[in-house]
């Protein structure tokens, strides 16, 4: 795919390869893609509600999972974008209570940092610590950005119809 988001004729080629026969890629299907503009027969996964009827195979794979939509004539794709993809738990027990399709806030593992004060016993330049003299002195103040997250990069995620 080139920077204008267009996909170049071999590309495309390859794509419609995996669209036909036994490799058919069925509707409700995420990946992540390297372009700005979706190719031909998927959408962005961002959210939007889009119509049961013209989009009839995906709502019959995803129904009203990620929303549904005005309740009558559309639903709800899913919303991707700047998310991180957490599989479902479906009863394994890492991640209980989770429903397929649902979002989760970030956190971070509640912990905290003591910290000790002391007088230099012995040799000042390497910091050697008695253990006797040791006090309590308080909790670290806090550190770090607005979230937690690893090094990442930041594909579209699309949606089979």
């Amino acid at each position: 795919s080139g920077a204008d988001g267009f996909m170049a004729k071999e590309d495309k080629a390859k794509l419609d390869g995996i669209e036909t026969g036994a490799n058919k890629v069925p509707p409700g299907v995420v990946v992540p893609y390297g372009g700005s503009t979706p190719p031909s027969g998927w959408l962005e996964c961002d959210g939007a509600a889009v119509s049961r009827t013209a989009y009839a195979a995906l709502f019959a794979a995803i129904g009203t999972i990620w929303g549904a939509g005005d309740g009558s004539t559309t639903f709800n794709l899913p919303d991707l974008r700047a998310e991180f993809i957490r599989g479902w738990d479906h009863g394994r027990g890492v991640d209980p209570g989770r429903t397929l399709g649902s979002y989760q806030a970030d956190e971070f593992k509640s912990h905290s940092h003591t910290i000790w004060r002391g007088q230099a016993i012995g040799n000042s330049s390497t910091g050697s610590y008695n253990g006797d003299n040791m006090s309590f002195d308080g909790i670290s103040g806090a550190t770090g950005g607005s979230e937690t997250r690893p090094r990442n990069a930041a594909p579209m995620f699309i949606i089979k119809y």
